[in-house]
């Protein structure tokens, strides 16, 4: 049986995991995007970059970009209370919440941020997870340790869920059909995952033939072989093995290999077929 801190650390990681993927490949100009009048974001000024704010919360809250958003989920994982509330101290090398001024600054201090969280979560003990947080924890002095975890994971999921609808809408704005053209492997890599995962299966072969990387991962961990084991396509997965593919790659996401996902989606033809592959062996 899990305890009640593991469980806070697993939900964690998964939120975490789900946004660090949504965040591969941000740009400066995505970072800074403002599709809005009045939107709220990070702007440089004599001093370095600084968020927008208010000291009285308007109404209605103005559109807020990337560099506000990821900016805030850095502030609210490493500031200084999510030490001091649970009775512990900051350690030196924990810094402060910075402000991003680029989109790789941004993704660098959102990884130390979760890390310093992460690290926090951890050493909070079953017994500060239970009482109330005192003096430190100000207007929520009553409230006890796990209350307090859970707000932090709320953010964290609130706010990066929020991230990846900004990065859809900036996508869908701009989107191309990259299946089209003459992109080269050396291009993009992953591009036979990515037909997988748009469910492109007519593409399989074409880009196989092209020589696109059939054992290639998609953004989020999954190989073509994955995708295609999981949505039942015995077809498209005899034809990702004829060209090399590698059935005991595990996903990045669920630590699972082929076989793993055509078990969990119930895909008894390909589970059957993977079998007997295996009692031929």
């Amino acid at each position: 049986m899990t305890t009640l801190s593991q469980n806070l650390l697993d939900l964690s990681d998964f939120a975490w995991q789900r946004l660090r993927h949504r965040v591969e490949g941000l740009t400066d100009e995505e970072y800074f995007w403002e599709p809005f009048d009045g939107c709220w974001t990070v702007r440089k000024t004599a001093e370095g970059y600084v968020t927008d704010a208010s000291r009285i919360p308007p109404a209605p809250a103005p559109f807020t970009t990337l560099a506000w958003r990821i900016t805030h989920i850095v502030d609210i994982l490493q500031e200084d209370r999510t030490a001091t509330w649970f009775g512990h101290q900051p350690l030196a090398e924990d810094g402060q919440p910075p402000t991003p001024g680029s989109a790789a600054d941004a993704l660098a201090a959102l990884d130390h941020a979760y890390a310093v969280w992460r690290r926090r979560l951890a050493e909070v003990s079953p017994e500060e997870l239970s009482r109330p947080m005192g003096e430190p924890a100000g207007a929520y002095a009553d409230h006890d340790g796990a209350s307090f975890a859970l707000h932090i994971l709320d953010e964290l999921i609130h706010h990066g869920a929020e991230v990846g609808t900004v990065r859809d809408f900036y996508q869908g704005l701009r989107a191309e059909d990259p299946f089209t053209g003459e992109v080269t492997p050396a291009e993009r890599p992953a591009l036979l995952a990515e037909a997988a995962a748009a469910q492109k299966w007519e593409l399989i072969e074409q880009l196989a033939d092209r020589g696109f990387d059939v054992n290639a991962r998609t953004s989020g961990g999954m190989t073509a072989a994955h995708l295609a084991a999981a949505t039942g396509r015995l077809d498209i997965l005899r034809l990702l093995i004829d060209r090399g593919a590698d059935l005991s790659v595990k996903d990045t996401q669920f630590d699972a290999d082929v076989a793993g996902w055509a078990a969990w989606a119930e895909q008894t033809a390909v589970t059957d077929y993977l079998s007997a592959r295996t009692r031929d062996a």
